[in-house]
């Protein structure tokens, strides 16, 4: 009997000894699967300024323009406000102006134009800059993709779908643009030696139409940079896109025939043809006989400018892959609409104006692709 009771002693603390063990492991196993893991998140500044003046002497009454050198870091394009100020509010706020732009900011590195004016009663006085990138309302659009087949932004006026690709025709796996756009041209001139130009389009307008055209390019896949001259070298890009009429002057026609036979892409709108033909600072080229292409009609494809009106139509059906339709409307116009006559043989048209005149065609020239469209209408 002592025996008995002896071993059931024995279990009892057998027992205990297990359940206590078990409780310990699992309440080990519950502490550890339990741990709290920490993970360091941050979120960086994307854009860096790389370069600036070192410094600015100027008389009361000056204006300079100046180039800032930034890098975007992100994979996004960001559209930005670099805020100027100088470390005297007071005296900023008497006799200075700074520019005021939003620029488009793509990624990777690109220069952006800004000026900055004393006023003609301005005392003499040493000053320091300050720069800083405006953040309360970033406004983000999607990097680009680049693509041979890339995706349709239904979004876009029925101009820009055409413009965007037929750009991407005349470069099918091209990757950089060159924009030579009128915002950045107007700030490089407005001020000084382009006061009398003109007359000027509006501000507002010209920003329009580099954010769309930009958008526009950047949803075709192409990585934008922007200019207001044309350079003395186009083959760093992969396209070339003319927007701004005053940059463009008949010593660039060589150039871009030069650069469209070693198989580059241009893109030309408007009337910036007529500048090709013409040295001309306003909006008149024609009383210069900037009307007539034929010193350059044998890379551009068509030999005379002319205005019209009215409505300009398709005359292809799902011109470069778009959904847009033959005989669609693709442009209202009011009156002394851009538009080009007498084509070259191997010349393609794409649209109309009603009146007759060519609103659109494709030229091949050697290794290059030329298109061109007489307007852009960006909003609906």
């Amino acid at each position: 009997m002592f025996e008995s009771e002896k071993k059931l002693r024995q279990l009892r603390v057998f027992l205990e000894i297990a359940s206590l063990i078990s409780i310990i492991v699992f309440g080990s196993f519950a502490a550890y699967a339990l741990t709290a893991i920490n993970i360091p998140l941050e979120v960086k500044e994307p854009i860096e300024i790389l370069d600036y003046p070192s410094g600015f002497s100027l008389y009361p009454g000056e204006t300079v323009t100046f180039k800032i050198t930034v890098q975007n870091l992100a994979s996004v394009t960001y559209f930005a406000e670099f805020d100027f100020s100088l470390n005297d509010t007071d005296y900023q706020a008497k006799y200075v102006t700074f520019s005021n732009h939003n620029y488009s900011i793509a990624p990777g590195t690109q220069e952006l134009s800004a000026w900055l004016t004393i006023a003609s009663t301005a005392p003499p006085a040493n000053l320091m800059i300050k720069i800083n990138r405006k953040t309360d309302t970033p406004t983000l659009s999607p990097s680009p993709t680049p693509s041979s087949t890339p995706h349709f932004n239904t979004s876009l006026t029925p101009s820009l779908k055409l413009l965007g690709k037929g750009s991407r025709w005349a470069s099918p796996e091209g990757k950089s643009a060159l924009y030579v756009n009128h915002k950045d041209h107007w700030e490089a001139h407005h001020l000084t030696d382009g006061f009398d130009w003109g007359p000027w389009f509006s501000e507002e307008t010209m920003n329009k139409w580099r954010t769309a055209v930009s958008a526009t390019l950047e949803q075709e896949g192409f990585e934008v940079t922007f200019k207001g001259e044309v350079p003395e070298n186009l083959t760093g890009y992969d396209i070339v896109v003319f927007e701004a009429l005053w940059a463009v002057e008949p010593k660039h026609a060589p150039l871009v025939r030069d650069y469209l036979s070693d198989g580059g892409g241009v893109v030309i709108w408007g009337g910036v043809p007529c500048y090709f033909a013409v040295d001309c600072k306003d909006r008149w080229p024609g009383a210069l006989g900037g009307a007539n292409l034929s010193s350059f009609q044998d890379w551009f494809g068509a030999q005379s400018f002319v205005n019209t009106n009215g409505n300009a139509f398709l005359v292809v059906d799902n011109p470069f892959g778009t959904q847009l339709d033959n005989g669609q409307i693709v442009y209202s116009g009011g009156g002394s609409e851009k538009a080009v006559i007498m084509l070259n043989e191997n010349a393609q048209v794409v649209a109309l104006w009603g009146s007759g005149p060519v609103f659109a065609f494709t030229h091949e020239y050697n290794k290059g692709r030329v298109y061109y469209q007489g307007e852009i209408n960006v909003d609906k």
